[in-house]
């Protein structure tokens, strides 16, 4: 059922959680705005929910069921805090049921796994600031063609609201140690055009609420950020830029999950208030101090880095225009080694997303991958193209890293590419590409990347791949019988060496994948889990039964 507030038990209850913390020689973390908290969605629901309050109080992030927590890879879903809070219900956002119970913050970076109910430390989470505090991106920090510098009164603090949410009116209340600016809702906002508010406050206030001047609109408790604007639809901080030149984005994308040999995509916006030309420059500062220039001052606004070695990097976009004016922005890229990942990566595909690609030419996808180190350690991959009537190929798994396919119409196209490991574990990732009549740039054809798993020079590599055979091969006329004193067959020795051993797993991954010396398996040998077909679980329950 939903948490209810029982004021009455309020104290008692307070008091056996602390008694029960001092037992366990542990207590729950306190959220601070800016802190994320993590989810595995691995119980059945199809989204998930952050419901957090301060414990013995009213004071919650949102209304029941909470905020929508955010996709982040596979199951895992975040949430990035604003407010502060000592508890936490995971919700499926329906009223009434599919809740977990009220749980303890565990802290900035935790993971909360749905299905064992144990919080841990989630290890892709960003090691530098991504949260509301210090975002990389300021594509909703427009600043107004009449803006200027504001000049703050004693020691007050100076908000800015970027109203993308529609608001009527803007309203900033704060308060703190020192009191309050106003009785509530605090004082009116000065509109400095381009929907942007601006409010300067007499004391350095430590929080606020920005709101339409009543309770119908509102955001949380905000810790202030003086000089920085929040949006109050994406309910984030970022730096609000007055200068002559101004930034408006930087980006590093990916910008988590990054291993070595993967293309992170660094891309800057940036605008002079009088309209003259802009400059970018790339640079990448590795833990030691070296510092490599990726792309020297130019038009160029989108540059691609593949780092070679592990470490965090500092990324620093630096801007130029031609009236003399300069201004830069930095952030940080934790690069990690894959050569011992279970679970399988896509670290890029060519080519790039959003690419042109021509009608009536054959366009070839190219998926650099790592990962998957368990089993046999190999790598299957599947593509799934979409044109733009909805129609999609009939698709199987391969172990071919590039795929071709030929437009025929005009139009947008969504390739699915996925990746599996020898385990079953998948990922995912789309593509979309505009089929056009004009010849186009990039390349349609790429070669196949040298960390990909070497196809043999005695296959030829097809471009498809055949259904898995669902009956038995036939067996050969010119096969004697089998004596009566014969060892019975042993249950997934594909290759008829008379034992169960690694290499049958590695021949019926071969078979899928249509080596031309793995041409055939019986299905009442191969057939290793019982579900009447040959496929990659069977090669996965033979490596099982080793393992045991």
């Amino acid at each position: 059922m939903v948490r209810k507030q029982h004021k009455v038990l309020s104290l008692i209850l307070c008091l056996i959680l602390a008694v029960s913390a001092v037992c366990a020689g542990t207590v729950g973390a306190f959220a601070a705005s800016g802190d994320t908290v993590y989810c595995k969605l691995n119980n059945g629901w199809s989204k998930v929910y952050a419901y957090m309050w301060i414990s013995g109080s009213d004071n919650n992030n949102k209304a029941w069921p909470g905020v929508e927590m955010t996709k982040v890879e596979d199951d895992v879903y975040s949430y990035n805090i604003t407010g502060e809070y000592d508890m936490i219900i995971f919700t499926n956002g329906n009223n009434g049921s599919g809740q977990t119970r009220e749980i303890n913050y565990a802290g900035n970076g935790k993971i909360y796994d749905l299905s064992a109910g144990t919080w841990s430390t989630y290890v892709e989470a960003p090691t530098s600031a991504t949260s509301a505090t210090s975002a990389t991106s300021a594509t909703s920090a427009t600043t107004a063609t009449t803006a200027t510098t504001p000049t703050s009164s004693g020691d007050g603090v100076t908000v800015y609201l970027k109203n993308e949410a529609g608001w009527s009116a803007a309203y900033c209340y704060m308060w703190g140690d020192n009191g309050k600016n106003a009785s509530w809702p605090g004082e009116a906002m000065t509109s400095i055009g381009d929907d942007v508010y601006m409010y300067t406050s007499s004391t350095a206030y430590a929080n606020c609420i920005f709101n339409i001047g009543s309770d119908a609109n509102k955001t949380l408790d905000l810790t202030t950020m003086d000089g920085q604007i929040f949006n109050n639809k994406t309910n984030t901080w970022s730096v609000y830029d007055l200068s002559d030149l101004q930034v408006k984005s930087y980006t590093a994308e990916p910008a988590t999950g990054v291993y070595i040999d993967t293309d992170v995509t660094l891309s800057a916006t940036a605008q002079n208030r009088n309209g003259a030309a802009v400059s970018y420059k790339f640079s990448v500062t590795n833990e030691n101090g070296g510092t490599s220039v990726i792309s020297d001052f130019s038009s160029t606004n989108s540059v691609v880095w593949t780092p070679q070695s592990a470490g965090t990097y500092t990324i620093t976009f630096d801007f130029k225009d031609t009236e003399g004016n300069e201004n830069s922005r930095t952030t940080t890229v934790k690069v990690e080694d894959d050569s011992a990942l279970v679970k399988p990566i896509i670290k890029s595909v060519f080519p790039a997303n959003n690419n042109l690609i021509k009608v009536n030419t054959a366009a070839t996808v190219s998926v650099k991958a790592g990962g998957g180190k368990t089993g046999t350690n190999l790598l299957f991959y599947k593509y799934i193209v979409t044109d733009p009537n909805g129609v999609k190929n009939i698709p199987y798994y391969t172990l071919n890293s590039t795929y071709s396919f030929t437009p025929t119409m005009l139009g947008d196209y969504t390739v699915n590419v996925y990746v599996q490991g020898s385990d079953n574990t998948t990922v995912t990732k789309t593509y979309k590409y505009t089929a056009t009549n004009s010849d186009v740039t990039v390349p349609t054809t790429a070669p196949v990347p040298t960390t990909t798993a070497p196809v043999p020079t005695t296959a030829p590599v097809p471009t498809t791949t055949a259904p898995v055979p669902t009956t038995t091969a036939p067996v050969p006329t010119t096969t004697s019988p089998v004596p009566t004193t014969a060892p019975p067959v042993v249950l997934g020795d594909v290759d008829g060496d008379g034992s169960l051993t690694v290499k049958d797993a590695t021949y019926i991954q071969k078979y899928l994948a249509e080596f031309a010396e793995y041409s055939s398996i019986s299905l009442e040998v191969g057939d290793v889990d019982g579900d009447g077909r040959i496929s990659v679980k069977d090669a996965t329950e033979i490596q099982s039964i080793l393992t045991k």
